[in-house]
């Protein structure tokens, strides 16, 4: 009786040990979970923030610029002056400068969105559709530069837009600030300023100047906003607008260097969901 008793005890208590055993795994599992633990992740290890999920966007340590054409299809002598629904031979200078500043540590985003083809007036409230959509995912872009090549009448001499550096001909180089609907007016002129000041410390005589127009050029899109003119469809050939982007590179990879504490992404920027009216 007494081995008897025994053997049923053991019944009795193996059923009892399995309750607990499992009461314990299934504990553990909620605890895991509510703790933010996951199978496979080491324990103190944070599940992935809200911030860095899948297609959000992600802030770089790198600083970034933003190029782009208000006037995508404009084209320099002896081509054609537009490209017809393509990008023109001005995508071309934007690009020769987005190397430039790659080759210098900066990230350069370059779109080449056409948005003068085949309405030409509607070109900037087109392109500040595509700004903005970049700068939503790039938050940390800190200069953004719309890169144009001049159109003068015939009023203006020969050679007026071209310069002689170190023995090489290149294209001069216009920086260009609107005050209409512009909040950032006064900061733009003061990037600009800056820039220009760094093209004549390195380059004396590429720089044409400095020329603040009674327009609406999306400026407001952000503080370090410039719109530059390198070159002339009449006296400029591809070859020296892309030396002159070269150079322009080379003198914002230098303001960077210096001015990096001060040209950051702003905080808060007004709100840009459209172009402002013109």
């Amino acid at each position: 009786m007494a081995a008897g008793q025994g053997r049923t005890s053991q019944r009795a208590g193996g059923p009892g040990l399995l309750f607990v055993l499992v009461a314990l795994l299934v504990v553990a599992v909620v605890g895991a979970r509510f703790l933010g633990l996951v199978p496979g992740q080491r324990e103190g290890t944070p599940s992935r923030p809200p911030s860095q999920q899948q297609g959000q966007p992600q802030a770089r340590s790198t600083p970034a610029v933003l190029i782009y054409h208000a006037h995508t299809t404009e084209n320099y002598q002896p081509a054609q002056t537009h490209e017809k629904g393509r990008p023109g031979g001005v995508s071309e200078v934007g690009a020769e400068l987005a190397a430039v500043l790659e080759q210098n540590g900066i990230r350069a985003i370059h779109d080449k969105t056409v948005h003068d083809y085949p309405n030409y007036s509607e070109a900037f409230v087109h392109s500040v559709n595509t700004i903005n959509n970049l700068l939503r995912s790039n938050p940390d872009v800190m200069v953004v530069l719309d890169v144009h090549r001049d159109a003068l009448s015939d009023e203006y001499p020969d050679g007026y837009t071209t310069a002689d550096i170190d023995g090489q001909k290149v294209a001069k180089i216009l920086l260009v600030v609107g005050d209409v609907a512009n909040p950032y007016a006064d900061q733009n002129l003061a990037f600009a300023e800056a820039l220009r000041s760094k093209m004549n410390d390195l380059y004396p005589g590429l720089s044409r100047g400095i020329k603040v127009q009674h327009a609406a050029l999306n400026g407001h899109v952000h503080p370090n906003s410039v719109t530059v003119f390198i070159g002339d469809y009449r006296d400029n050939t591809l070859d020296e607008a892309r030396a002159a982007a070269r150079m322009l590179g080379h003198a914002l990879a230098r303001l960077f260097e210096e001015q990096a504490a001060r040209m950051t992404p702003p905080a808060a920027r007004p709100d840009t969901a459209t172009s402002p009216q013109r």
